[in-house]
């Protein structure tokens, strides 16, 4: 297959014309959603989660995503350790002592349905953040806190509504301090994330022309190749994730990766034996501030390794006045240039057809 510049351009720029309820639209509202969770998500933990030093939350896909972004966000600020589950089973360590939580959008997931089950039959503290289905309606049942996420959007399009909600609900957890998910350090962070995403769509929102959008051009240099996003460990490793589950489901587009430093002591030599294709590569190489010396040369020696091997590399750094700003300023550009991405290879961002048909057949299994 060729790739036709022309021809992407115009799918690319025919996005401007659509429906603002459309994929793009729902990725150019982020900030609005935001601001709208951080006033709807009203809720009042339980005195007694103070008790608690760990946090499992069950998830997947865009349900999870946001766990792990507050996971990360939060590691090196608060004595309260947050694991992401995505399966059925919850790991044997979990017990009474450690606070659960469902983050089902649907709130029929069944990976979640199955892991909120067993931590009630193991006697743990619950909650659930959801829009309803079973999850909703066992909730509601059983008494359980919950928080309701506004309907109708793809859950990856309710990342910013799943984000807030989770930072609600653990302000009732652990030790209270300034730096605390109910804290004032944290919450100014949280409250200076809509004008971050409202600064981003101007530059990358579908009425920025190519030659001064970043993420319609980012999505043209990937063209036809092969998506490989790196990322430091700390603090992008769910930044990258995310990147590659919207690769995935916007730009219909298969997309590897890995971290750094690991990387370096393992899949660093896979770039060696396949000469033939590495240079339909197209490596992100994602950077922040708080990587650390050691990590920022890691990258810089690793981008030059890569383009010896014949891969066509960018290197995008992470922006903003604090840590959350950036994390979000790089998952942006990801939105963003996903959509563009699938748009120039003529496809509709929005469906899921594959996931749909997988879980059409796992029903008729049952």
């Amino acid at each position: 297959m060729r790739e036709d510049p022309r021809h992407l351009l115009d799918n690319v720029d025919a996005l401007s014309q659509r429906d603002p309820a459309d994929m793009l639209g729902l990725v150019e509202n982020a900030a609005d959603q935001w601001k709208e969770a951080a006033t709807a998500s009203i809720f009042s933990p339980p005195e007694e989660w103070r008790r608690f030093r760990s946090v499992v939350v069950a998830g997947m896909g865009g349900s999870a995503i946001a766990a792990d972004v507050t996971a990360t966000w939060l590691s090196r600020r608060w004595p309260v350790s947050i694991q992401v589950v995505r399966d059925y089973s919850l790991p044997l360590w979990v017990d009474k002592d450690t606070l659960f939580v469902a983050c089902s959008y649907s709130g029929n997931t069944e990976e979640t349905l199955s892991a909120w089950r067993e931590a009630g039959e193991r006697g743990m503290e619950r909650a659930v953040i959801t829009t309803g289905g079973e999850l909703g309606e066992e909730a509601d049942r059983e008494g359980i806190p919950s928080i309701t996420l506004a309907g109708g959007l793809p859950p990856r399009a309710a990342f910013p509504s799943a984000f807030v909600s989770l930072v609600r609900l653990f302000s009732g957890v652990g030790p209270e301090d300034d730096n605390a998910p109910g804290g004032e350090t944290t919450l100014r962070e949280i409250e200076s994330v809509p004008a971050t995403l409202s600064e981003l769509r101007s530059t990358y929102g579908r009425e920025v022309v190519v030659l001064r959008n970043p993420a319609k051009e980012l999505a043209l240099w990937m063209g036809i190749g092969w998506p490989v996003i790196y990322a430091p460990d700390y603090p992008l490793a769910p930044v990258a994730l995310r990147w590659r589950g919207q690769l995935g489901e916007n730009a219909k587009r298969v997309a590897s990766g890995h971290l750094l430093p690991e990387m370096n002591h393992n899949e660093i030599v896979g770039w060696e034996a396949q000469k033939e294709i590495y240079p339909m590569t197209r490596v992100v190489m994602m950077e922040d501030r708080d990587q650390g010396e050691r990590t920022a040369m890691r990258i810089g020696i690793t981008a030059r390794v890569l383009e010896g091997a014949g891969a066509s590399v960018r290197r995008v750094s992470a922006s903003g006045e604090n840590l959350l700003t950036r994390m979000m300023s790089l998952i942006s550009l990801g939105d963003y240039t996903s959509v563009y991405l699938g748009a120039a290879w003529g496809m509709d961002p929005t469906p899921v057809e594959k996931i749909d048909h997988l879980k059409s057949k796992l029903a008729e299994a049952e």
